[in-house]
């Protein structure tokens, strides 16, 4: 008889940034991150958005932090007047598993792939939200 006792760890595990890479190589850049991006404030119900960039910035009040280091250089800030639900904070942590499918039929974004697309832009995606 075989021992069990490791089937709690059993299952399929991808690596994130092998997965990442392939929704990358996959989904187009350009314009379409800024597609996403839209359509991820509208379907958290935003009335504004508005896309700023910013040639060089450091947002962290100390020059030696790693939030120094991954904010310095040429940004792309996308601000809406929407709030992260607790359902989006999950959401956004799983790729290729949106939660929004289960919600209401009128959301335009439901793969869970979409803002992915940032990371042609960025090896850091901040947000912050409330």
């Amino acid at each position: 008889m075989s021992d069990w006792s490791s089937a709690s760890d059993f299952g399929q595990k991808i690596d994130l940034t092998v997965r990442i890479r392939e929704i990358l190589r996959n989904y187009p850049e350009g314009l379409s991150i800024l597609k996403e991006l839209l359509q991820n404030a509208d379907d958290a119900g935003a009335r504004t958005v508005r896309f700023v960039t910013v040639e060089s910035q450091t947002f962290s009040s100390s020059p030696d932090d790693a939030l120094s280091a991954a904010t310095k250089g040429p940004s792309l800030l996308a601000f809406n007047d929407a709030k992260f639900s607790s359902t989006d904070f999950k959401s956004i942590q799983q790729i290729g598993n949106s939660l929004k499918k289960a919600g209401a039929g009128n959301k335009t974004g439901r793969f869970g792939v979409g803002v992915n697309s940032v990371y042609h832009l960025t090896e850091v995606p901040m947000f912050s939200s409330g």
